[in-house]
């Protein structure tokens, strides 16, 4: 990265990003003064986020320390947002997380009111293959690096046939798994769910979605929340238009 920065600082600008994962047992304070100082990570850091428990029975574990920094961090962020404190005092991650978190809803307070078509399916997919696409060591092809490796149902493909469209198919309709349940959800249009919460590496499991939606509805409650409480003490939303 200093290499690449060193010769061509326009590009690394506007061409390099980094998405950090977090060991929720770790200190937060030291690792967000690090991601705030470090001249080649802080003005490109793309988003944050926690370890996951996909494809494992081991469940994450947050630290005390770490829960109490993070909600700190956010008590900060929304001080800024009203101009109670300068936002230099806030975690450039928090700052970035939390703009994306209201840019989102921003952007879908109009859908929320709309009825939605007969024919649909819930946000959280992507187009396998189209975004971007992950390649292992052995020239086997998934939709990204957030899949299983070992996984059959995620491997979209390799580097000698190319990509079957089957595959990418079976993928991009992972509703059919979890339709009964999914039409009635408040949160169908926001839902984060994909084939790396839905996949247990041998089929598209409806246990792995229904193990996920408890999470992805209690998160974007949450920032439904954030966003009127912000709303009623008189913060505006420009920035996010």
């Amino acid at each position: 990265m200093k290499m690449i920065y060193s010769m061509d600082r326009k590009y690394y600008k506007k061409n390099v990003s980094f998405n950090t994962v977090l060991d929720p047992q770790n200190e937060l304070r030291t690792i967000y003064e690090f991601l705030d100082k470090d001249r080649l990570i802080s003005k490109n850091l793309s988003r944050i986020s926690v370890l996951n428990d996909n494809y494992t029975d081991k469940q994450c574990e947050f630290s005390g320390e770490f829960v109490e920094e993070q909600e700190y961090e956010y008590f900060k962020c929304f001080l800024s947002k009203l101009k109670r404190i300068n936002e230099k005092f806030v975690a450039r991650a928090v700052k970035e997380e939390f703009d994306n978190e209201m840019r989102e809803i921003k952007q879908h307070e109009e859908k929320m009111q709309e009825e939605i078509s007969k024919v649909n399916h819930h946000s959280g997919p992507c187009i396998p293959g189209a975004k971007k696409i992950f390649v292992t060591a052995e020239g086997n092809i998934y939709p990204c690096e957030r899949v299983s490796e070992i996984s059959e149902v995620s491997k979209i493909g390799d580097i000698k046939k190319g990509i079957d469209k089957n595959k990418v198919l079976n993928l991009l309709n992972i509703e059919r798994y979890s339709q009964d349940r999914c039409k009635d959800c408040w949160a169908y249009q926001h839902c984060t769910i994909c084939i790396a919460c839905a996949d247990d590496t041998k089929n598209i499991s409806n246990k792995e979605i229904e193990k996920h939606c408890w999470k992805v509805r209690g998160g974007f409650e949450e920032a439904m929340k954030n966003y009127c409480t912000l709303k009623e003490l008189g913060y505006k939303f420009e920035e996010y238009e």
